[in-house]
């Protein structure tokens, strides 16, 4: 199958070769364009033209003292050129109850409230978030454990997945 390149008029928006009928098209802001398709005919959605791409499942583990009386423990950070869409955030002070537990993106200078629960926790009770939040290189989850006293050893939890950022 031949596939004719699509052209604009002088005017930029008439098309004055369109493709056959059945052939997608996307506007790029200045053309009408083909998207590319592999050798087996499937539409190829990563690269060009996109600011992210699927990569994997992400899942991360941080377990340790508290950072001090009423502290956080801090999930792990997405590594250069990787977002995490984060899903799901499990956390729990295995040592001491607590009057609260809250969830926080933690994003440059900023801390950006994403869950709270003002209740009393059993020692070793969870916390659980889900939604969709987004963390950079350099950012990372807290969980914060209004209650916890030095010392107390904490876990925090995250899934979701990873993606690429395209260049």
């Amino acid at each position: 199958m031949t596939i004719i390149e699509p052209h604009l008029a002088d005017d930029g928006v008439t098309l004055v070769s369109p493709p056959a009928p059945r052939t997608a098209l996307f506007w790029d802001g200045t053309h009408w364009r083909v998207p590319r398709v592999d050798d087996h005919g499937r539409v190829q959605v990563r690269g060009e033209d996109q600011l992210f791409s699927y990569q994997g499942i992400m899942t991360n583990e941080s377990t340790g003292v508290i950072s001090g009386a009423n502290g956080y423990r801090a999930s792990g950070s997405p590594p250069a050129g990787q977002v995490w869409v984060v899903t799901t955030i499990v956390a729990r002070d295995f040592t001491s109850p607590l009057t609260e537990m809250r969830f926080v993106n933690a994003h440059n200078a900023s801390l950006i409230e994403i869950w709270a629960d003002l209740k009393a926790f059993a020692a070793n009770e969870r916390g659980v978030w889900s939604g969709h939040t987004i963390i950079d290189t350099g950012d990372a989850i807290r969980a914060y454990f209004n209650g916890g006293l030095v010392g107390d050893t904490t876990t925090i939890w995250l899934t979701g997945y990873r993606m690429t950022v395209e260049v």
